[in-house]
């Protein structure tokens, strides 16, 4: 690490805990256009959040179900860590916080809200949460750091990760 005093994330969890919440979104997709579980939604939406705060304030362990699941994963798998800074990382995730939060509150006001209009603005949220988990886990591409090192830095003056910039 090049910054020790900073939080560090192993950059194999990251990605494998990224294909665990994109095997989620692709459940929630599926409940919302055809099973229509409210309770599913309940479910989903209590595993997410919580997988998202507990790792944005603690990391992937010891308090995210998923980021244990991955880390134990990545052990297994790439017993060589490759560290990551965590800071674009947890903006990361309170965006995918946002996104799920979003859709839970379209979900339960689903009666006050036109059909067609629904459908558009839970599937808008859920395949983009969708298109971000892949490519984190899929491609090694991470928006919210995208986003963090090109807007955060730019203009809020947070610190770069010279690290993870692209």
């Amino acid at each position: 690490p090049l910054h020790p005093g900073d939080m560090y994330m192993d950059e194999h969890a990251v990605r494998i805990r990224a294909g665990l919440l994109n095997v989620i979104t692709w459940v929630a997709i599926m409940n919302v256009f055809y099973m229509r579980n409210l309770l599913l939604v309940n479910v989903i939406f209590g595993i997410v959040s919580w997988e998202f705060v507990t790792s944005m304030l603690f990391g992937l362990t010891p308090f995210a179900p998923l980021g244990i699941i991955a880390t134990l994963v990545a052990v297994l798998l790439q017993p060589s860590a490759l560290w990551k800074p965590a800071n674009p990382k947890r903006f990361a995730w309170g965006i995918g916080l946002m996104l799920a939060l979003s859709c839970f509150i379209i979900v339960q006001l689903k009666d006050e809200i036109d059909e067609k209009d629904f459908k558009a603005a839970v599937a808008a949220i859920a395949l983009t949460c969708n298109l971000f988990t892949w490519l984190e886990s899929s491609a090694g591409f991470c928006v919210g750091c995208f986003v963090y090192n090109n807007v955060l830095v730019k203009y809020l003056g947070k610190k770069e990760c010279a690290e993870c910039k692209l």
